[in-house]
């Protein structure tokens, strides 16, 4: 296995994690945990016994908990979705964005504008992040989306103030 590949949980792997299933081997569930999106496989593998992070990455890439992340899937095709502007989900004009008039939007497909939130939560709230994280993750419009990320807005503020809420919109709107 490829040790720069990054994977991130799917819906199926935050529900595992919240629900503290024990559908999982203790290894298992402990890469699970620390998978974010960010950590390559090489940065996971201290977390297993010497040779076995590719069968555990393997099997919780197999049962669908995980998935590698798009940019690590460069030959894999990418499935149709419906495309998102990032300032429309934050709330944000264009211009907040860094964007001069005139200048072209970067769009993002309504998975890719999850992920972002989600990792965004994560960055900032840990753990306490599964609940709210895996409620985007279920988001299915970009109504749907822009609900869950005010409801997580006001989660952040609640638990570290509108300082950290600021910090999370800079977050979701940067390139």
């Amino acid at each position: 296995m490829d040790d720069k590949l990054v994977y991130t949980k799917t819906a199926k792997g935050v529900a595992e994690v919240a629900a503290r299933g024990g559908t999982l081997s203790l290894s298992a569930r402990r890469i699970l945990i620390m998978v974010d999106g960010k950590r390559s496989v090489a940065e996971l593998s201290p977390l297993a016994r010497p040779g076995e992070i590719d069968g555990l990455i393997a099997t919780l890439e197999a049962q669908g908990f995980i998935q590698r992340m798009q940019g690590a899937e460069a030959a894999a095709p990418r499935p149709a979705t419906r495309s998102l502007d990032v300032p429309t989900v934050a709330g944000i004009e264009v211009h907040s964005l860094g964007t001069e008039p005139g200048e072209e939007r970067a769009l993002l497909t309504l998975d890719e504008a999850k992920r972002r939130a989600v990792r965004a939560l994560t960055d900032r709230l840990g753990p306490d992040a599964e609940v709210i994280s895996m409620r985007i993750e279920q988001a299915r419009t970009a109504d749907e989306l822009r609900e869950r990320v005010k409801e997580a807005e006001r989660i952040v503020g609640g638990l570290l103030g509108e300082a950290a809420v600021a910090d999370f919109l800079r977050a979701l709107r940067a390139r």
